[in-house]
């Protein structure tokens, strides 16, 4: 049996972590130190060091707390169009309003170096393309799709797109758009001409 965690141990890591996430949408991936998060939440450094002898571990478990995936299950009960929009729109929600918007470009780009950061991606985007897939799984199965679509495609291009958009276009991301690409990727999964 294992022994309960220490609450106060539990407080301490959650306001750090808390304070790691406010540095990383203000001032970036780099702001996160010891000390920044010492300064910010009153803890020690020498307890910030004990959770996190190197920063990067601190770092990273602010991006999973930030990338924390959604419990609704994705809707599955179609048609495709709405399915994805009601998915996408999460997706767009969640670059737009939540932390996750801001810290995804730093996230990405410590995982260029860093494979915690790496991994943590990774773990991310399989939970997102599992979701993704499973609508397009339950739209296969209602007779919805074209015969022999590249559903992976669809599927990536659905995910990718967004944050293309976003984050390397610096484009907005707002309903019509959110309907735009929605209609484009049903378009190809029904292997509609137009």
């Amino acid at each position: 049996m294992s022994k309960p965690k220490d609450p106060r141990l539990i407080a301490t890591r959650d306001a750090a972590l808390d304070a790691a996430l406010t540095i990383l949408q203000k001032e970036g991936v780099l702001a996160v130190t010891h000390g920044s998060v010492s300064n910010i939440t009153g803890i020690s450094r020498s307890t910030l060091y004990r959770h996190w002898p190197q920063i990067d571990r601190m770092r990273n478990d602010a991006f999973k707390r930030a990338a924390s995936p959604s419990s609704i299950p994705p809707a599955t009960d179609g048609p495709l169009r709405a399915d994805l929009s009601w998915l996408l729109g999460i997706l767009v929600a969640a670059l737009n309003d939540t932390p996750w918007g801001p810290i995804a470009p730093q996230v990405i780009a410590a995982a260029a170096t860093d494979q915690e950061a790496r991994t943590v991606i990774n773990e991310f985007m399989n939970e997102r393309i599992a979701n993704v897939e499973g609508i397009f799984d339950a739209a296969k199965a209602r007779g919805e799709l074209a015969p022999d679509v590249p559903v992976r495609n669809l599927v990536e291009m659905a995910i990718a797109v967004p944050y293309f958009r976003k984050l390397i276009a610096g484009l907005p991301l707002d309903q019509d758009w959110l309907d735009s690409h929605v209609n484009m990727i049903c378009q190809l999964a029904e292997g509609a001409d137009e």
